[in-house]
């Protein structure tokens, strides 16, 4: 049985199949949302699911900000 999705401890996962290092083939699990607070260096911040870069996968507080609006 392959599972969809299961909740851990503040996310919901999924499994996804990818190439790992050695281009095999392996399956892991990957956040698809966010429930409770996350914390970066002690601070909370807001992960983002999926961005179109490594930096972009964090809300600055300005966006935040702007969300709000």
């Amino acid at each position: 049985m392959k599972p969809s999705s299961i909740y851990t401890t503040g996310a919901f996962v999924h499994p996804v199949e990818m190439k790992d290092e050695n281009g095999s083939h392996v399956w892991r699990w990957v956040v698809s949302s966010f429930e409770d607070e996350s914390f970066l260096d002690g601070e909370t911040c807001s992960p983002i699911e999926s961005a179109e870069t490594c930096e972009n996968l964090l809300l600055s507080d300005e966006d935040e900000l702007e969300d709000e609006k």
